[in-house]
């Protein structure tokens, strides 16, 4: 029954991918679509495509509440163990397991080493392209669309399995919750967007030094299945967006699943967790709204009022860059009013659905609704920079240093733009936001029929949440579909 109701959302999706392609193919009119710099017309009046995509969404809705049941919302099929099938079983093999962990410290070293004695150049040493494309975007890619192989690769679990404890390890704080991952994620996001020197070699060996200090040290103090489940901001983020993902793995199986299905909490999650993915939706909408006009309106109105002209003269004067602590400004104002936005909405959902359960217990059960829209959004966002920024691991695995090696004879490979045309990166960003927010949907109408008492005060409740996914379809594609703002 399980996978009958998944199929149908499936192609639920499908239906909505197809109405906003239909509508591309259709209409006429110009807009400017987001894509690497590139500016591509849209074949329809911005509007059009804007009101279609919400409708798709408000559609999949509809189709829910009319055949899915509160005894359907249990999916548990019995799992398919993609390792019994012997072309693929011999991944489980301890000898294929050893040999890939082996490989992932081995990459870790060599990573680490490139980026201490390498080139300073970030383009010719290998550390800068295989954290930032490869390692960042790569892996939550794959975290989303296949599994968690985070949780297999990661070097520093992996080294600190082979030390020896000596004391046991203390118990981590409950009173901190997630929030140590929340300060580190907001930090790394800082980097990303805003730093400018973090993709500069030396800079970065002494950021991996640094997060490997931490790690290890509260691995030590905390055990590892602890601090990774509970502090390591990367381990929680590939986590959370693998549950999207079709298969799982759990101790000798690779169990194929429905998608979305890892989504649907049994308890509320605790306003730590409901903080990250928060902050994880907010930083992947921060960055595509810096690439807009809308920020350059920003920008220039700060610059001409004259109200903060003798504060932005005196930063100026002493020596603040102004632009990144704007920046910094937004990235801190910005989780907190989407963290604001969505607990109004859960506080109608919980009114609507009779207003007997807390406001912040409805956050914690409908927060992982928004995993799909993270996953989609940083799809449509990243794909190009990872088809064309990723094509330079391909010379630089030949000569990670920089320094003139070609031992794979790949070091003359020229990056290819002609891989990704604007049009194909719009045509993926619709179909992976509607189709993102469809299982958005998805997830949050069945959290709803097992949170609320009856299917009457289910369905009412989910109207809000209804109108803030159309609301965030049409505002994802708004900011994807603007022309790029150098």
């Amino acid at each position: 029954m399980g996978v009958i109701i998944i199929s149908s959302i499936t192609r639920t999706a499908l239906i909505g991918v197809a109405v906003s392609l239909y509508a591309l193919s259709t209409f006429t009119g110009s807009a400017a679509a987001h894509a690497f710099g590139l500016r591509y017309d849209l074949p329809m009046a911005l509007a059009f495509y804007l009101t279609g995509a919400g409708a798709a969404v408000a559609l999949s809705f509809v189709i829910m509440a009319l055949f899915i049941r509160r005894h359907q919302t249990d999916i548990a099929p019995n799992p398919i163990d993609l390792l019994q099938f012997p072309p693929i079983g011999w991944l489980g093999h301890r000898l294929s397991l050893g040999v890939t962990r082996l490989l992932s410290v081995a990459i870790f070293w060599l990573v680490l080493s490139a980026a201490i004695f390498g080139i300073d150049d970030p383009f010719d040493n290998l550390a800068p392209t295989f954290v930032w494309v490869v390692w960042w975007v790569g892996m939550a890619f794959v975290s989303a669309l296949i599994g968690n192989l985070w949780e297999l690769v990661n070097p520093w679990k992996i080294i600190a399995g082979w030390v020896t404890r000596i004391r046991p390890p203390r118990a981590y704080p409950s009173a901190l919750a997630q929030w140590p991952a929340v300060l580190m994620f907001f930090a790394f996001a800082w980097m990303e967007l805003i730093g400018e020197r973090t993709e500069q070699p030396a800079i970065l060996a002494m950021l991996i030094i640094t997060y490997s200090l931490i790690t290890w040290s509260g691995m030590a103090i905390y055990g590892s299945r602890t601090w990774l489940d509970k502090a390591d901001a990367f381990s929680i983020v590939f986590g959370i967006l693998s549950k999207f993902a079709p298969t799982c793995g759990t101790a000798g199986h690779w169990n194929l699943r429905a998608p979305a299905v890892g989504l649907l909490a049994r308890q509320p999650a605790d306003v730590s967790s409901i903080a990250f993915v928060v902050l994880l939706l907010t930083t992947v909408t921060f960055d595509g709204i810096l690439e807009t006009p809308l920020w350059a309106d920003i920008l220039e109105w700060v610059a001409e009022n004259q109200f903060l002209r003798p504060l932005l003269v005196f930063l100026q004067d002493a020596g603040v860059d102004l632009i990144g602590l704007l920046k910094t400004s937004a990235l801190i104002v910005l989780p907190f009013i989407f963290f604001a936005v969505y607990l109004a909405f859960c506080g109608l959902v919980a009114l609507a659905g009779g207003g007997r359960i807390p406001v912040i217990e409805v956050a914690g059960y409908f927060i992982l609704s928004l995993v799909p829209i993270a996953a989609a959004y940083h799809l449509s966002h990243y794909l190009s920079y990872l088809l064309i920024a990723g094509q330079n691991i391909i010379p630089l695995a030949s000569d990670p240093f920089g320094v003139g090696w070609n031992l794979f004879g790949t070091a003359g490979y020229q990056i290819d733009l002609g891989i990704v045309t604007a049009k194909m990166v719009w045509i993926v960003a619709v179909c992976a936001i509607v189709t993102g927010h469809v299982f958005a949907v998805y997830v949050a109408h069945v959290m709803a029929l097992r949170v609320f008492p009856d299917r009457r005060a289910a369905l009412r409740s989910q109207i809000p949440m209804l109108v803030l996914m159309v609301g965030y379809t049409m505002i994802s594609l708004w900011i994807l579909s603007q022309p790029v703002v150098s």
